[in-house]
């Protein structure tokens, strides 16, 4: 009995490692005054990157793994940056660069951070100069990084500087007859409220992220039948397409996908009934979370759980009991 208690302990220990790898030695420790901290990365010419995680998040396993593992990334970090985690769900104390107590779960709620990883980045006077929601490649990381290292915040948005990068803006989006044609009209509100959630999708031409959606996650019959409830409208978030938007501004396609602040492709903003926006995919998800997301919105539990971790653990748990098996990582 002790030998097989030994064995599950080992086994179990093992899995929690896997999922849970142990973050590298430069990462900064801090006693989590951000006041202090950022006077300390001014002195050294630095940006703060907060990272923000969780336990069992297999997102954070990835960017650990790769990103920080990956040499030539490490460098840039190590050289520019320090680097601070903060578990979204823990209760270490911190103080914010206001002077403004929380604790870990408290700030991450202040913060409105709904996905881990999280990466925040500040600039020298603790103001939010860039934020990446989820798990992103080494390549986007390396960009990301270049444009806060190099101040370039100061003149243009992170849409606009991964615009400028893009060297072919030509070419088509992938085909689905699941998106409304134009023109788009989007406005709603409390007095004209529409009769369906609506799905804005941004995507690319050209862009291998885009490319995997369409080909591994939209024509999954989950999928279909969730966005055939909705108001789906699709626009190439490089394009002048003109638009109206649900709050009734006129603008065209790239501005409304920079005013969103939106870092990735293909980058999904839900709006409710009324015109306010739910939630948004702005990073790599695969289909657990995808579909998550999908009946946080639909289901309505965004109005009574405005945690979408917590959500995701309670549906989790919830289709366990059913006797479905869950894999997060799926």
């Amino acid at each position: 009995m002790r030998i097989l208690l030994l064995i599950f302990s080992l086994c179990c220990s093992s899995i929690l490692a896997a999922a849970d790898p142990v973050l590298p030695d430069w990462f900064k420790t801090s006693f989590l005054d951000l006041s202090e901290d950022l006077e300390q990365a001014k002195q050294n010419n630095r940006h703060i990157m907060l990272y923000f995680h969780q336990n069992g998040c297999p997102y954070c396993a990835k960017l650990v793994r790769d990103n920080f593992h990956d040499k030539a990334l490490v460098a840039k970090l190590q050289k520019n940056f320090d680097a601070i985690e903060i578990n979204m769900f823990g209760n270490r104390d911190l103080t914010d660069w206001n002077g403004k107590d929380f604790s870990e779960k408290q700030f991450a709620e202040y913060l409105r951070v709904q996905f881990t990883p999280t990466l925040i980045f500040l600039s020298k006077k603790g103001q939010v100069v860039l934020r990446l929601n989820g798990y992103q490649s080494v390549d986007k990381m390396h960009i990301a990084l270049d444009y806060v290292d190099r101040k370039a915040y100061l003149q243009k948005s992170f849409a606009h500087y991964l615009g400028d990068l893009k060297i072919n803006k030509a070419g088509k989006l992938n085909d689905s007859n699941i998106f409304e044609p134009h023109p788009h009209l989007l406005m709603r509100n409390q007095t004209r409220a529409a009769q369906r959630y609506l799905a804005v999708f941004f995507e690319q031409p050209n862009c291998i992220e885009c490319d995997y959606f369409h080909h591994n996650l939209l024509p999954l019959k989950y999928t279909q039948n969730a966005l055939k409830q909705m108001q789906v409208v699709r626009f190439n978030a490089l394009s002048d397409e003109k638009l109206i938007t649900p709050a009734g501004e006129k603008t065209t396609a790239k501005n409304w996908y920079d005013s969103l602040k939106l870092t990735y492709a293909p980058a999904v903003v839900f709006f409710d009934k009324t015109g306010t926006e739910i939630i948004r995919k702005d990073a790599y998800f695969k289909q657990f979370h995808w579909h998550s997301m999908l009946d946080y919105v639909l289901s309505g539990a965004y109005k009574t759980q405005p945690n979408f971790q917590r959500f995701i653990i309670n549906r989790g748990d919830e289709m366990r009991k059913q006797g479905i098996s869950v894999d997060i990582w799926k």
